[in-house]
């Protein structure tokens, strides 16, 4: 998995057979989980480990719950 950070608290992210996602978090920012990520230059840090997008170890987010995420 790869990630690159977009305009409007966006992520797109490249999975390993190469489909991507495009990931709004804004909706999210509101939350007490993601409200860290409120902070623009917060979100663009975002790295993974090809498993788990985090933000300096004090957001964390799951492949599985991306899913469940573009899910809804």
């Amino acid at each position: 998995m790869q990630i690159h950070t977009k305009e409007n608290y966006r992520l797109e992210v490249t999975l390993d057979n190469g489909s991507s996602i495009l990931l709004n978090l804004k909706p999210k920012l509101d939350t007490l989980r993601f409200g860290l990520l409120r902070d623009e230059a917060f979100f663009r840090c975002a790295k993974t480990d090809g498993h788990v997008i985090h933000w300096d170890g004090k957001v964390e987010l799951s492949i599985s719950e991306i899913f469940e995420l573009i899910k809804k």
